[in-house]
């Protein structure tokens, strides 16, 4: 049966919008405004609100319309006006997020500029690859993008430009360093600096360089950064080096001397010096090559 009503009824909101927390507009979301739409299903499903804000008005011919196609005859329905819920993220808001995706102790972060678009409430996220990184990273301000994850798949694009220091150590040279020689403990010190801590190319221990070799060539009161040394070789091409021959459970000790360099399971060339023959060995330690498969404890092969 056909359930008559006259409802007249105004827009509780004095901005003309009644603001919800999602893109869908349910018969519960109408009811405040249209008391007889209680009469619905709570999540009968009226239409959807842009994630943007923009406005979203239901004419009152229209709700009549669906009332009459839910077998409830309604006249006399105002318009309503429905937007969806939304803020611009703030600088507590974006400092809270990115501490969480650095999941880093005592690091000061300084919002420099942010989007001023309105997004729709959800969980602001600024994850690790959305962080834009150049090789002044740690004196220069960051641009990193972001989103506000809505509904069950809505991302909502953001961004941010920010300065992030911690308390950190860095390695200087307190003297000039050649390149191709090995530093040594006297030509370097650790010293305390506010920096960058996504910086990952600056020697941030002293273990980081003594005892590596200079690429090139390093002037006092610098800081080291990674890429300016390399570890020694733990074979160098005219090293004498032990030769260790594996066939099965058999075992052979020679001397070789190295025609090439290498470290640590890279594969070199060897000269025999008795038979002056080269022969290819993989590096297993410092000054040590191997031939052949090492037999593991018990008698199986590793």
């Amino acid at each position: 049966m056909i359930l008559a009503l006259s409802v007249l009824l105004g827009i509780a909101r004095p901005d003309g919008c009644r603001t919800i927390q999602t893109e869908s507009i349910l018969a519960r979301d109408m009811a405040p405004a249209v008391a007889a739409f209680a009469q619905f299903p709570p999540e009968f499903l009226l239409g959807y609100v842009a994630s943007s804000g923009t406005p979203r008005v239901f004419h009152g011919a229209d709700l009549e319309r669906i009332a009459k196609n839910r077998g409830v005859d309604l006249h006399g329905l105002p318009d309503v006006c429905f937007v969806r819920k939304t803020f611009i993220p703030q600088e507590a808001q974006i400092r809270a997020a990115i501490q969480k995706t650095l999941g880093m102790k005592d690091v000061n972060i300084e919002v420099a500029a942010s989007s001023q678009r309105e997004a729709p409430t959800g969980v602001l996220e600024f994850p690790r690859n959305g962080l834009q990184l150049t090789a002044a990273s740690g004196s220069a301000d960051l641009m990193w993008h972001g989103f506000v994850r809505y509904g069950e798949n809505g991302r909502f694009p953001v961004w941010a430009r920010v300065r992030i220091t911690a308390t950190m150590t860095r390695v200087v040279a307190v003297s000039d360093i050649s390149t191709g020689k090995p530093i040594q403990p006297s030509q370097v010190r650790l010293e305390t600096c506010e920096d960058s801590p996504l910086d990952e190319m600056t020697a941030r221990n002293i273990d980081e360089v003594v005892g590596y070799l200079a690429k090139t060539s390093l002037r006092a009161m610098t800081v080291i950064r990674k890429t300016q040394v390399e570890r020694p070789a733990d074979v160098a091409r005219g090293d004498v080096v032990r030769v260790e021959v594996y066939e099965g459970a058999a075992r052979v000790v020679i001397e070789g001397r190295a025609e090439s360099s290498g470290m640590k399971g890279s594969t070199i060339t060897v000269r025999n010096p008795v038979s002056g023959k080269d022969f290819r060995a993989q590096v297993t330690a410092k000054g040590v090559v191997t031939i052949g498969e090492i037999p593991a404890p018990g008698g199986r092969i590793q």
